[in-house]
């Protein structure tokens, strides 16, 4: 569907009754090539083109989708989507965004689609996974690795979004991702486990056999895991972990969690909740990033900019449906690219300042209150002392606040892992309860 083809159905939204309207046409394409051990377990492909509409109708608002696009068959549905919306309840917050706040277009090309995407097939992806099991089913003969299970995956959308006040924008990405998972067998019968990924916008930066290796030494690093007694301990967080910590604070500081009194943030704008040595970046104009964009999910347009500032809570995400809610000016509706300003040295680094403590590499289970902001998760890693890993540890919790577990930040390290939306570094706490 061309943009000339999504005016033509805005058009019929109008004649239909609508207020106004707006359109998010998308064609997708999904594939997956999983492999256990060296064989093929599962091939997946599944393709989509359809058209997810909103609109709005004499103060009313209401959601619809369909993949019949033909002229006919879209009349048919809009006809019906906006008599039913004329059933719901009014709710004069739900409007088209801001006219003057939305993207305008001239931002340049941020490079989310490899120029190589129409060349690469699915066979190539699975000579990746057949790559990485070969090198893991190596180790398997008399060690403890029992089995492995490997995978391609790729990604392709196509993406329109136009609404009645005259927004029309287009995006096209890529995106490609391979993965290994070891499930090794331990002395005392235990079955630890480890993956690690490897993703990127272009096919040939994909490093499937670092992939396979990191995976593979993950689990055996992990064999031989002891447990430790409760307490109060120094921790550091492997970059590819934190997000843990960091993505509920943002989850916070939504408009939907705030409208609806869910957020341990309430009322947090422009206050001084957390050490200075904590700033978080929204940069979502970052080249080649996944979750990189010019405007969010109703146009709004994105800007790089900090949303926690030196321990000052900077912004809300706010919808033009929330900012009008809480009676606040619209921002966006959710960070794209997150980073986080660092002031010390990665993994290695913080662990020597800290001296001994406990190096969480992940997370198995648990939970949090997004009310009180309490947590409690499992936690895998390793004690360290004198600055070096000394064993693995396990069936340990860490438990706490997060208000309380970011006064006790120690560090912020320069080693992001970049392979997604959340570019984090290693973190550090000092005085962190396990059990």
């Amino acid at each position: 569907m061309q943009t000339n083809e999504v005016q033509k159905v805005l058009d019929i939204c109008l004649e239909a009754g609508a207020s106004d309207a707006r359109i998010i046409h998308t064609v997708s394409d999904q594939t997956s090539v999983s492999l256990y051990n060296e064989d093929v377990d599962k091939i997946h492909n599944a393709s989509d083109c359809s058209v997810f509409l909103q609109l709005f109708v004499d103060g009313r608002y209401g959601t619809f989708s369909t993949n019949m696009l033909d002229e006919a068959g879209l009349r048919e549905f809009i006809g019906n989507a906006v008599k039913l919306t004329k059933l719901l309840e009014k709710d004069e917050c739900r409007h088209l965004a801001p006219a003057e706040l939305c993207y305008k277009g001239g931002g340049g090309d941020l490079l989310l689609l490899d120029p190589a995407a129409d060349s690469v097939s699915a066979q190539q992806g699975k000579a990746l996974a057949v790559q990485m099991a070969q090198s893991l089913c190596s180790h398997i003969d008399g060690g403890p690795l029992q089995s492995c299970e490997t995978e391609f995956g790729s990604s392709f959308e196509h993406e329109v979004l136009a609404d009645t006040a005259g927004f029309c924008q287009t995006r096209d990405a890529s995106f490609y991702t391979v993965s290994a998972g070891c499930s090794f067998i331990d002395k005392d019968g235990s079955r630890p486990q480890s993956w690690w990924p490897d993703a990127n916008v272009f096919f040939s930066k994909l490093d499937a056999g670092r992939c396979a290796d990191i995976a593979y030494q993950r689990g055996l690093d992990r064999l031989g895991a002891r447990r430790i007694d409760a307490g109060r301990y120094n921790i550091v967080v492997e970059n590819g972990s934190a997000a843990k910590f960091v993505s509920p604070l943002l989850s916070a500081l939504s408009g939907a969690s705030l409208q609806q009194n869910n957020s341990f943030l309430l009322d947090s704008l422009g206050k001084k909740m957390f050490p200075s040595k904590l700033t978080i970046v929204d940069n979502p104009h970052k080249p080649s990033a996944f979750g990189a964009r010019f405007y969010d999910g109703e146009g709004l347009a994105t800007k790089r900019c900090n949303v926690i500032d030196e321990g000052v809570v900077s912004m809300y995400f706010l919808t033009s449906y929330y900012a009008d809610k809480l009676g606040m000016a619209p921002t966006v509706d959710s960070v794209s690219v997150v980073e986080m300003v660092p002031d010390a040295g990665g993994l290695d680094a913080q662990m020597a300042t800290l001296g001994k403590g406990v190096l969480i590499t992940g997370f198995n289970g648990g939970n949090h209150n997004p009310i009180t902001g309490d947590f409690s998760y499992g936690i895998e890693g390793f004690w360290f002392e004198n600055g070096r890993r000394q064993f693995p540890i396990h069936e340990m919790n860490v438990t706490g606040n997060y208000l309380d577990l970011w006064t006790r930040l120690a560090a912020v390290g320069d080693d992001p892992l970049t392979l997604f939306s959340m570019q984090l570094p290693t973190l550090s706490f000092e005085g962190i309860s396990l059990t």
